[in-house]
């Protein structure tokens, strides 16, 4: 902002303050033009216009086919745009792209800075919206430069549809156990089964192979991480050449190449649709290619599916509610991992990695659901969410309601013109005498460039009636979330690991490691520790006041100070420090062990009963995890109930 004062200090009273908005696309990049040339475009616009040059706005590598709230330096120009008072009056761009491409990008943006008191100009054409006239002269460079985007865009897309259609290879990821045949050789790339064609003594490895023995050890054993297991003790690794998990086998092996020779290009549930809800760069195309299993093979494998869907969702008869959606700090994925069943859960990261650690499962997983309760339960932070919701909704939006009045003004005033047009087109013709074929040609070819500007008006006026249409939406959804914050009056119940996994689901649950796990402490698992945890305690600091609260109820020993040996005993409670190597300040640590054994029964839950509602920390972890980022989408429509049922999922659904 102390540029932009310096600059203020030179405008002359009247004169207009004008800022510059420059951008350029990637693809304007590689052909050389660069923000510089625009720049000095508009700079020498507001000299000859006579205003006060304030600072330029430049987003570098950046389409034009986003809106304002996607492009980092045209966000910053509009939140100084919103200031009171306003740092400038008009924003020049060096000529119409610079706005957008799509009418989506273009008028949203003008009409905002419209209603913020603050105009647009156009450096190439000359023209600003500080009159109708000018606006209607911006509003058709708009539209042929939307219509230059739709032409180039579709004429690329289109020789891409065309090979998908006739079973090319479209680019892009190529799936496990085929290989693309003649890359880079344009309409003749097919995907084939990779599949060794140099006869014995070949080094080269592939993978066909590999999918062929996955499938075979699944069907057999009906257990993803079993076959995963197996598939690795073989050596038979992924493309990437680390172990399978049995999340990763499941999805090469399940997905539509494989199971059911089949690559889908432009898939429906992805598309980008225009706003008659049709796909805006083509249909979905599905290719057919040619089989990796036989018809029997991949009748067998779905019916293993079946069957193993039925069983538990993991391996060892446990299921793991967050495999699948906790990531690694390598970028790989954990899943639920106890091969024999016989071990302490664990979830172990597909890329095993050294610095990739096993995390042992129930306290992870205790650690999530304690955080989603909160997060699910927390009205004021519900409320809060909504909140801000609402209000960038409110930021962002436009009067759309003015603007569409204003277009049916116009839209009327231009069929009258038509009309009037016409007539007169029709009547001197006759006077000439012209016949009435004659009289009527010449009245279509007099209202022709009048009808194209009434189109285009119309087409405006459809474009922002849907743009009004998804504000509202944003708006309506923001208000379920408040709802929603009003109706959880209660919290969620404790759930079984199934339920958690199923409810996580739901949400879409996003786990991800921010840091390693501290360094956990080898030793004998401590009863009193374990104890703690397990009923969900805290460790008291033994001030004045928490010891009066207790000192009745602990047990008199002779030759024992009662004080210093409980304080000792939470010490251990809060370190993890065994026993033995206790500070002697609390006395003698072996003793202390004794006295714990005979306080189990009775004396700590009447301690802790005595100490509830004080101030604690949390007893030592010999089973540290790492700290984690929890991402939930919470839905409204789903936790209202509107839709899905929760009661399968929750003892107290919200």
């Amino acid at each position: 902002m102390s540029a932009i004062d310096v600059a203020q200090q030179a405008v002359r009273p009247g004169q207009l303050r004008a800022v510059i908005y420059a951008r350029v696309s990637t693809e304007e990049q590689a052909k050389g033009y660069g923000i510089e040339a625009g720049e000095k475009r508009a700079r020498r616009y507001i000299e000859k216009k006579d205003w006060a040059y304030i600072t330029t706005f430049a987003d570098e590598g950046v389409s034009g086919s986003l809106d304002w709230t996607e492009r980092e330096d045209l966000n910053r120009l509009m939140e100084m745009a919103q200031q009171t008072p306003r740092p400038f009056d008009v924003v020049v761009v060096p000529e119409g792209r610079a706005i957008g491409r799509a009418d989506r990008a273009y008028y949203p943006w003008v009409w905002k800075l419209e209603d913020l008191g603050v105009f647009v100009a156009d450096a190439k054409l000359d023209i600003d919206n500080t009159t109708d006239e000018g606006r209607d002269k911006m509003r058709e460079e708009a539209n042929f430069a939307f219509k230059e985007y739709t032409r180039i865009r579709s004429r690329t897309q289109g020789g891409v549809q065309e090979h998908a259609e006739d079973g090319g290879y479209t680019g892009g990821y190529v799936p496990f156990a085929y290989r693309v045949e003649n890359m880079g050789k344009k309409r003749e790339s097919r995907l084939v089964p990779d599949v060794c064609g140099h006869g014995e003594g070949c080094r080269e490895r592939h993978e066909l192979p590999v999918a062929k023995r996955g499938r075979v050890l699944f069907v057999e054993h009906r257990n993803w991480d079993k076959a995963a297991d197996l598939l690795n003790a073989e050596s038979l690794f992924t493309r990437s050449g680390v172990p399978w998990s049995g999340n990763n086998l499941r999805n090469v092996l399940t997905g539509d190449a494989l199971l059911h020779a089949q690559q889908v290009f432009r898939k429906k549930s992805k598309a980008k649709l225009d706003r008659n809800g049709k796909p805006l760069h083509g249909e979905e195309v599905v290719i057919d290619l040619p089989p990796v299993f036989t018809d029997q093979e991949r009748e067998e494998l779905k019916a293993a599916c079946l069957m193993a869907a039925k069983g538990p969702a993991l391996n060892g008869g446990r299921a793991y509610p967050i495999s699948g959606r906790f990531t690694c700090l390598c970028g790989g994925t954990y899943t639920g991992w106890n091969p024999t069943g016989k071990r302490s859960p664990k979830y172990r990261c597909n890329k095993g990695g050294p610095q990739c650690k096993l995390v042992p499962a129930e306290a992870m997983e205790k650690d999530v659901w304690r955080r989603v309760q909160e997060a699910l339960s927390d009205l004021d932070r519900l409320e809060r969410v909504a909140a801000a919701w609402i209000g960038m909704a409110a930021q962002r939006d436009v009067n759309f309601e003015d603007r569409i009045k204003e277009l049916d003004t116009k839209i009327e005033r231009q069929k009258k013109t038509v009309k009037v047009t016409r007539a007169v087109a029709i009547g001197e013709a006759l006077d000439r005498g012209l016949d009435e074929a004659e009289a009527a040609q010449e009245a279509i070819d007099a209202v022709r460039p009048l009808k194209k500007q009434l189109a285009g008006l119309e087409k405006l006026r459809a474009d922002t009636a849907q743009w009004q249409k998804e504000a509202t939406e944003t708006t309506m959804r923001a208000e379920d979330l408040m709802k929603l914050a009003k109706a959880a009056q209660e919290r969620f119940g404790r759930l079984s690991l199934e339920k958690q996994a199923r409810l996580l689901t739901l949400l879409e649950a996003e786990v991800t490691v921010t840091a390693s796990a501290p360094q956990g402490k080898a030793g004998v698992r401590c009863s009193l520790i374990a104890w703690f945890r397990e009923n969900e305690y805290q460790v008291p600091e033994l001030t004045d006041e928490a010891w009066e609260r207790v000192k009745d109820v602990i047990p008199p020993a002779p030759g024992r100070d009662a004080r210093r040996a409980l304080a000792g005993m939470l010490e251990k409670v809060r370190t993890g420090v065994a026993w033995g190597k206790l500070p002697k300040e609390y006395g003698d640590g072996q003793a202390l062990r004794k006295v714990n054994a005979g306080w189990m029964t009775g004396v700590w839950p009447a301690v802790m009963e005595r100490l509830k509602g004080l101030p604690g920390a949390e007893p030592f972890d010999p089973t540290p995890i790492p700290p984690t980022h929890i991402r939930l989408w919470v839905m409204p429509e789903l936790l209202l109930g509107n839709n899905v049922h929760l009661d399968a999922c929750v003892s107290h659904p919200a």
